[in-house]
């Protein structure tokens, strides 16, 4: 190298060294004052692990987290997003002591408790970025939020309800935002109408405002900014249609997402144009019409939802064919229609990961040849689909992570080579309501989680390599008829399993004492068999159980006072049963069945009073549920329960248990005494059913449960008047009170004009409509009152004649005999006594002989 070209070097390694020199002296530390105030900001969080490097000792721009403006060493940006911050956000934080600020991200952190402080305001001359997502924000959005018109990106998402936006707050931020990009406010609740026309910033690119409760017209000027890339209105209350035309090409648009809403109308045929999107997502709305998948030329499009909808119009496997590039196909709960070969589809969709074209009207055929196909699926969801055999191609699905081939019309054996399907990835497996008689040898040991065989022709014994599935969550293998005894190995599924229905089989013998670790189980439906025995006492490990359906088996014993410790079951179902004595809650239980919504235990030999111990302690069936505006079912981790019970005076299937339906129902036992009016606290109650006991004495006025539809009393001893009290019940539309001892008047009330007749047969001293009987002078009530007082002075009532009804007849009438002709009360109430112990006692063999 020459002296010349060495020279250069060091005299350009001189001037970077003066240069770089001259630019570290230009650079301005953090001031001190804003120091300050993010070190009163950190004392705030104490423990948080994303501001342990801020200190005294360093400079507060080489902070984690913190940006300066280098040439002035002001404060310009915070990002503590996932910072793991806890502790309230006060109104007067010191970070409104950082004049300069332009960025402030504290997503992702816990402010429960917090709300947004009014002074955010300050901000007005800096911010323009402002990231207050999923931090557990509360209380209203301040109006001064609407000052920072400098704003590029606000993101106030996720906070659930918690966060309330004013609707005139919400379109000032609209107008005033005149340099907006990305708005995303996720669950804010605004609820409140758009109006019909608004100028929005036209350099808008992000607009979520997914889940906030956004009502009225879809709003068509949206669809008229240039610049939008993502638009996202899901779950909300939007009506009306997606306008047909529109005033700008937007070319920019990837994401369309209209979902859970109640839009109509045809789809616009520029949706299907538009050469940028890539995701659509029109699912779960009111759209009818004809889709025109021939005009489909969207070359980017990967993702495409349009299910549940009213939408038609023939499909065939050429029209899946031009959608190359589609990794997501959701055609399902439509009108679509054609004929498909099924094998012929799926090598067709070459990219598809997951597909879903259930409940439509296609008609499909199969080569069942085990040729080649996309064995990338994922998802593959084929539900009522008309498929009659087990399709041999899904053999080649290796990496199958979800099968639903449910309501079908596959018959017969399942192939043993089932279980190379998704070798040890798949986790959901649904074959219900098909005509299967066999079941192959289960594989699907490590990874299964859900298995739905509920409503097929399976016979033989429980399969027994279910019990190696060491991770399954949820097993319905219902409404079949399998047969023999529940094999001791269940226990083995104790660490996964949370919903196991077994019911409406023919299993028998008693129910295995292996409940010990079911430490997850929220459901458990045994129903419909042929066990014996008692409940197994492992079952009270499971304490976070919520549903037992035991109904209709020949179990037997009394009812285990432990039930009541299982503080979170909200349906118990031991109905038609042999179960039989005395209801006694456990002393050791001090408030049992707190959040009982289903009581059943009907068709039973349950003796003495009725439990009004734990009338007392159902705190659920006192507090009325709200009237939603969306129905709110009982679930166990998404899986919905279903029973049959009797609901204003049939039965009834009910597929799915609203939370509003609280029922009571002990009918069918030899229950005594009278009713108590413990039970008129229960302001929950929608069915009541009493009937068929031997209650006695007079209907409690405080039986005027508000809520209450269906009331049934039938076949007890009642006596005295119908309490005018039950006339005024508003929604009462089925009351039985047939076969008792009742007299009087019958009330008049709106409601009491719409029952007929065999509301109140069998009540020999009652008159008036709907009964053919008229009143008399005589039936007033002042007169029944007076002749009540007598009949006590004497010593005598009815309630002495008919205090067998139904329950000893003969022993009734000789002992009311006899405390007419000797008028010694003491005496009766002996003879009363022992004649209770004796029925008792008959009802007892009785019952043990029926039980045999």
């Amino acid at each position: 190298m020459n002296d010349s070209k060495i020279f250069s070097i060091v005299f350009l390694l001189f001037l970077f060294t003066i240069f770089a020199s001259s630019s570290s002296n230009n650079i301005h530390k953090c001031h001190k004052k804003q120091s300050e105030a993010l070190l009163l900001f950190k004392h705030d969080f104490s423990d948080s692990y994303a501001m342990m490097s801020w200190n005294t000792s360093t400079d507060c721009c080489i902070w984690k987290g913190v940006t300066c403006d280098r040439s002035t060493g002001d404060v310009i940006g915070i990002d503590l997003s996932f910072g793991l911050l806890s502790g309230v956000i006060h109104p007067n934080t010191s970070l409104f002591n950082l004049p300069h600020l332009q960025t402030l991200n504290l997503a992702f952190n816990n402010f429960t408790g917090s709300q947004i402080p009014s002074e955010i305001g300050r901000f007005s001359n800096s911010l323009t970025h402002l990231d207050l997502s999923s931090c557990g924000l509360s209380g209203q959005v301040p109006p001064d939020i609407t000052l920072l018109h400098k704003l590029v990106s606000l993101d106030l998402s996720s906070n659930y309800d918690d966060l309330k936006l004013e609707p005139h707050v919400f379109i000032n931020m609209l107008r005033n935002f005149t340099n907006l990009e990305e708005l995303s406010l996720v669950g804010v609740n605004i609820s409140s109408v758009l109006p019909t026309s608004l100028n929005i910033s036209s350099s808008l690119k992000l607009l979520n405002l997914q889940s906030t409760g956004l009502q009225g017209k879809l709003p068509h000027y949206i669809f008229n900014l240039q610049s939008l890339e993502t638009l996202d209105l899901i779950l909300n209350q939007f009506t009306g249609d997606i306008p047909s035309k529109i005033s700008v090409n937007l070319t920019h648009l990837t994401s369309l997402r209209l979902s859970y809403n109640k839009l109509n109308g045809t789809l616009p045929s520029w949706l299907f144009t538009s050469p940028s999107l890539e995701y659509l997502f029109l699912d779960d709305n009111m759209f009818s019409g004809n889709v025109p998948f021939e005009l489909f030329a969207l070359p980017l499009l990967k993702l495409l939802d349009l299910s549940d909808n009213q939408l038609g119009g023939q499909i065939d496997v050429q029209t899946f064919r031009q959608l190359t590039n589609l990794t997501y196909l959701d055609l399902s709960s439509n009108n679509f229609s054609g004929e498909l070969e099924l094998d012929t589809l799926l090598s067709s969709l070459k990219n598809l990961e997951y597909l879903d074209l259930s409940y439509n009207g296609f008609s499909v055929t199969t080569n069942n040849a085990n040729h080649y196909v996309n064995a990338g699926f994922l998802f593959l969801k084929l539900a009522s689909f008309k498929l009659k055999v087990f399709p041999e191609s899904f053999r080649a699905m290796k990496q199958l992570q979800y099968l639903d081939l449910s309501g079908n019309e596959i018959h017969g054996q399942i192939p043993h080579w089932a279980g190379e399907i998704g070798r040890n990835e798949l986790y959901l497996l649904n074959l219900s309501n098909n005509f299967i008689t066999v079941l192959p040898q289960f594989q699907w040991y490590g990874r299964l989680e859900e298995l739905y065989l509920r409503s097929n022709l399976i016979e033989g014994p429980f399969p027994p390599s279910i019990c190696n599935m060491s991770s399954l969550r949820y097993l319905d293998i219902s409404h079949n008829s399998i047969e023999g005894v529940i094999p001791q190995c269940v226990g083995n599924l104790s660490n996964s399993l949370t919903i196991m229905d077994l019911g409406n089989n023919s299993f028998q013998g008693t129910i295995p004492n292996v409940f010990e670790g079911f430490i997850q189980l929220e459901g458990l439906i045994l129903n419909r068999n042929r066990l014996e025995g008692g409940v197994p006492s492992s079952m009270s490990k499971c304490e976070y159980l919520r549903v037992l359906d035991l109904g209709n088996n020949h179990l037997n014993g009394t009812l285990p006072g432990w039930l009541g410790e299982l503080r979170f079951l909200q349906v118990l179902v031991l109905k038609s049963n042999n179960f039989h004595g005395n209801i006694q809650p456990s002393f050791a239980v001090k408030s049992p069945f707190p959040g009982l919504q289903v009581l059943d235990l009907s068709h039973n030999g349950f003796v003495g009073e009725l439990p009004t111990k734990y009338f007392q302690n159902f705190d659920s069936m006192k507090n009325v549920v709200k009237n939603n505006t969306k129905p709110q079912y009982l679930d166990m981790v998404g899986i919905y329960y279903s029973f049959v019970v009797v609901v204003k005076g049939v039965y009834r299937d009910i597929p799915s248990l609203f939370v509003s339906l609280i029922i009571s129902d002990l009918s069918n036992n030899y229950f005594e005494r009278g009713i108590p009016e413990i039970i008129g606290n229960l302001s929950a109650l929608r069915v009541l059913n009493l009937s068929h006991n031997c209650l006695n004495g007079r209907i409690p006025y405080s039986l005027r449960i508000s809520e209450i539809e269906s009331l049934d009393l039938s076949s007890n001893q009642l006596t005295g008047n119908i309490p005018q009290s039950l006339a005024g019940i508003k929604g009462l539309e089925v009351l039985n009170l047939s076969q008792n001892h009742l007299v009087g008047h019958i009330p008049e009330g709106t409601q009491f004009k719409t029952f007929d007749e065999s509301s109140f047969a069998g009540n020999l001293g009652l008159c008036g409509f709907p009964l053919p009987k008229e009143c008399s002078e005589r039936t007033h009530k002042p007169q029944l009152e007076e002749h009540e007082n007598h009949e006590e002075k004497s010593g005598f009532t009815w309630e002495v004649v008919t205090l067998g009804y139904g329950c000893g007849t003969l022993l009734g009438l000789v002992m009311g005999y006899l405390l007419l002709s000797t008028r010694k009360v003491k005496w009766f109430n002996l003879i009363a006594d022992a004649g209770e112990h004796m029925i008792l006692e008959r009802n007892k063999r009785r019952y043990v002989f029926i039980g045999k």
